[in-house]
């Protein structure tokens, strides 16, 4: 998610508030490109003899909902790679493993911008909301799929200009996402890590942990 500003004055109480009854905004998507007809008929027709580790990008899914001060266009962009499976003292019945990885982004903007916008409309909390919602339902989308895995989840907020170079979490928009997805992060089924690098927090399948102290967080 990009783009989402939030006033000076957001303080701690709001914080431990987001998403806690914030009714998301009504959305749809644009065009007749989906998880269903588009993504899953493109890697269906992917060549499996294709090496493992070899991403290909599938085209941005887009969705768009409006408030009354601004329209907002959100994009759900794709990368998808061959899982290779050995198998291993694999039990007879068991469900047989995914085909292909699978690795989301998302971002939005306002419609009609020239360049990359910030939202500063008041309404952020039930944006973000929105947003999430959108997401959620990609994820149970792509869920119905056996033989797609979804792997991992890009969250990138956009830095203002006063603070290029701080740590993500030190950021204002960083702050705020953060929070989010330790209180959200729940919605999705399974276990999931996020974990907070240089310029991006990563949503990723599983329980992890090691690294520099604080860089994962269990959901």
């Amino acid at each position: 998610m990009k783009f989402l500003r939030y006033q000076d004055y957001l303080t701690e109480a709001q914080l431990n508030e987001i998403g806690e009854g914030t009714t998301p905004f009504d959305w749809k998507r644009k065009g007749s490109l989906s998880v269903d007809r588009g993504w899953m008929t493109t890697m269906s027709l992917h060549d499996k003899g294709d090496a493992p580790g070899r991403w290909t990008e599938l085209p941005p899914i887009i969705y768009e909902f409006s408030s009354e001060k601004a329209t907002y266009q959100v994009k759900v962009i794709g990368n998808f790679t061959r899982y290779v499976h050995i198998s291993f003292n694999r039990k007879p019945g068991s469900p047989k493993p995914q085909d292909y990885n699978l690795c989301i982004g998302v971002a939005f903007d306002v419609v009609g911008s020239e360049k990359e916008a910030i939202t500063n409309f008041g309404e952020q909390f039930r944006v973000i909301t929105t947003v999430t919602d959108i997401i959620d339902s990609v994820i149970k989308e792509i869920e119905e799929w056996t033989w797609v895995k979804l792997q991992e989840i890009h969250i990138a907020p956009k830095m203002e200009d006063d603070e290029t170079g701080k740590p993500i979490t030190q950021s204002k928009r960083g702050r705020l996402y953060l929070e989010y997805i330790k209180k959200q992060g729940k919605r999705i089924p399974g276990d999931w890590t996020a974990e907070i690098q240089k310029d991006r927090f990563v949503i990723k399948r599983g329980k992890w942990s090691g690294g520099s102290p604080g860089q994962f967080i269990q959901l």
